[in-house]
């Protein structure tokens, strides 16, 4: 009997929870693919990024993200399935079947328990792999694809280190009334111009063949009149991948945060102090996030099943409020300067202990009418 209401209450809350996941994921993760393609528009053209690129970025995205859907969405869930079974009289009929709210609650709170364990294993493992992978595909990936007959024609664009200015492309990939502006080592700059011109691909890159043109070098009086010129295509230019905490896993930033916390002490510089709080900030929220899931649902649980049979309308309600708070203490929390360590890290459990003791709290009177 009491499998079957674990199962069935979870059921309940299981399928609230996957709506608001699919909802409040696609905001969340459309948001992080918008700030990311962002990036690389100064290096790619944006015609030339893909379906598959955008579904990439967002796949890579997902797990540095679960640690704010998973406990938001799970919340929702809990308050949208009890708030039903309060509409339909259930939970009153569990309570005159003698089977206590603490009871019906416990199958959600051993759920969130179990939600930050595998919150820990993949804000640990995942998403800083799924970080690098996003930000190499960002930085050069995507940028290495680009080759110089895939260049927007009518505007001067910059490759490698060139300035290439593509008047037409041809269905059969011919380029027309193309202009490259090369820079030398001395600060000048030769300007070849051509009537046509062809990429040729070969095992050490590609060559850029120039047909009926002019070169015009850094010094006018050499003026070159040419048939076919072939000039070696630079390689594209490509971003830097940003040495940051995220890319991390927790052993890695234990250990950054020791070095960097032995030569601030060492050497009272103001960078390592930050680049130090940086990766204090970030060991605080990787401890911190995935015991949300447990202190959200702790809180959460008891006031959904004391709920009245007020709708939907309260269990969202209820909901947000319960998310707000938790984000308002973490703000107020946050420290505002270079603490050491450890009570940097216990600062930051501040939000999942207030709303686990109000939890605890709002469980012990759950029965009580």
């Amino acid at each position: 009997m009491t499998s079957i209401l674990s199962r069935y209450i979870l059921r309940n809350v299981a399928v609230p929870a996957v709506i608001s996941a699919v909802i409040v994921g696609f905001f969340i993760v459309g948001s992080t693919v918008r700030a990311q393609l962002k990036n690389v528009l100064d290096l790619f053209p944006p015609e030339q990024i893909q379906l598959l690129d955008v579904g990439r970025v967002a796949l890579f995205a997902l797990p540095a993200l679960a640690g704010y859907v998973v406990p938001i969405t799970f919340l929702f869930g809990v308050m949208m399935a009890f708030a039903r079974m309060a509409r339909n009289s259930e939970l009153i009929a569990m309570k005159a079947a003698g089977i206590p709210l603490k009871r019906a609650i416990l199958p959600v709170l051993i759920c969130g328990a179990l939600l930050s364990v595998v919150e820990w294993v993949i804000i640990d493992m995942a998403a800083p792999l799924a970080y690098s992978r996003m930000a190499c595909m960002v930085a050069l990936e995507m940028p290495l694809r680009l080759t110089l007959d895939m260049l927007p024609t009518g505007v001067m664009q910059e490759y490698g280190e060139w300035r290439v200015y593509i008047g037409q492309r041809d269905p059969d990939g011919t380029l027309r009334r193309i202009t490259v502006v090369q820079q030398d080592k001395d600060g000048g700059a030769s300007v070849f111009h051509a009537a046509s011109a062809r990429l040729i691909r070969d095992s050490e890159g590609s060559v850029l063949e120039m047909r009926q043109g002019h070169l015009i070098p850094a010094d006018p009086s050499r003026h070159v009149t040419f048939e076919v010129l072939r000039q070696r295509v630079p390689a594209p230019r490509t971003g830097e991948i940003p040495d940051v905490v995220n890319s991390m896993s927790l052993r890695q930033l234990l250990t950054e945060e020791r070095k960097l916390g032995g030569l601030f002490r060492e050497t009272g510089s103001l960078p390592v102090a930050a680049r130090w709080r940086n990766v204090q900030i970030e060991l605080k929220d990787r401890l911190a996030f995935p015991l949300m899931c447990l202190a959200v649902c702790v809180a959460g649980a008891p006031i959904g099943a004391r709920t009245s049979r007020t709708g939907r309308s309260y269990a969202y309600a209820a909901g947000l409020f319960i998310v707000a708070a938790y984000f308002i203490l973490r703000k107020v929390s946050e420290p505002p300067l270079l603490l050491p360590t450890l009570p940097t890290i216990l600062i930051g459990q501040i939000p999942n202990l207030l709303l686990i003791a109000w939890g605890a709290w709002l469980i012990s009177r759950v029965d009580r009418v």
